[in-house]
């Protein structure tokens, strides 16, 4: 089995999260910051639609004594990009970018290195047709300081008036953002 990849993901074996995180996995499912937390036999995914918020969270995680990485590997949390796959190598993991099921045409994976990778776990409400997997548009940060214009902040979202476009645009966020500045 595999678990979804989309945005940038935050990957943890089920084994480490058992053994450091406090109260285990049903604590850490229960503390998840949104809603795209799946797995499988495993692996434990979390998904983030920002580089920033997606730091935060290793950086929490971190704080409670996980690994990043080690010698330039990533050691107890991977990160995986939708597009790029992993940030730095990852020995206990396999990527792919064409998994997919019956009605789905392209979606990214992750699974342990040696699983089979016969079905992907997704995230509860997951669906294809609405999913980043199918309409995600990546846009370089700089685009968001030169031509994206800060509209608001509702629930969880940034909304962006795209200046060349003039479509507006959406981030979902995950981290606490400080507006004053």
């Amino acid at each position: 089995m595999a678990v979804l990849i989309e945005a940038i993901t935050v990957i943890v074996r089920k084994e480490t999260i058992n053994e450091k995180y406090p109260g285990g996995l049903a604590q850490y499912i229960q503390d998840c910051p949104n809603r795209t937390l799946c797995m499988d036999k495993d692996i434990v995914r979390v998904g983030f639609m920002t580089s920033e918020d997606a730091k935060e969270f290793v950086n929490n995680l971190e704080d409670l004594g996980f690994t990043l990485f080690t010698d330039g590997h990533f050691d107890e949390i991977a990160l995986v990009d939708q597009f790029e796959g992993f940030a730095l190598p990852c020995e206990w993991l396999d990527f792919t970018n064409s998994a997919g099921g019956k009605g789905i045409r392209r979606i990214s994976a992750c699974k342990i290195k040696g699983a089979p990778a016969d079905t992907v776990s997704i995230p509860a409400g997951w669906d294809y047709e609405t999913s980043l997997s199918k309409r995600t548009s990546v846009f370089n940060p700089n685009d968001i300081d030169n031509n994206m214009i800060f509209l608001r902040h509702e629930d969880g979202v940034d909304f962006y008036l795209d200046a060349i476009t003039g479509e507006e645009r959406w981030v979902r966020r995950t981290a606490k953002r400080n507006f004053n500045s």
